[in-house]
């Protein structure tokens, strides 16, 4: 009976790592999936709107304010 129990825990323990070979691989691609869209909506973002005129538009507000 234990020999049985224990040929049954490797079968399972051997079917368990099969099933996560190449998990880390996914993960890592899932990260560099992410911030490649990231950097693309930053790149997009920047060309699309004129955020260094949005800025200085801002800061020139602020110190009039200020006086």
């Amino acid at each position: 009976m234990t020999r049985m129990f224990v040929n049954t825990k490797i079968r399972m323990m051997k079917a368990l790592e099969a099933r996560e070979a190449g998990q880390g691989t996914l993960e890592y691609l899932g990260i560099v999936v992410v911030v490649a869209l990231l950097i693309t909506a930053m790149i997009a973002a920047f060309t699309t709107w004129d955020l260094g005129a949005k800025l200085t538009a801002a800061l020139a507000k602020i110190t009039t304010a200020i006086g």
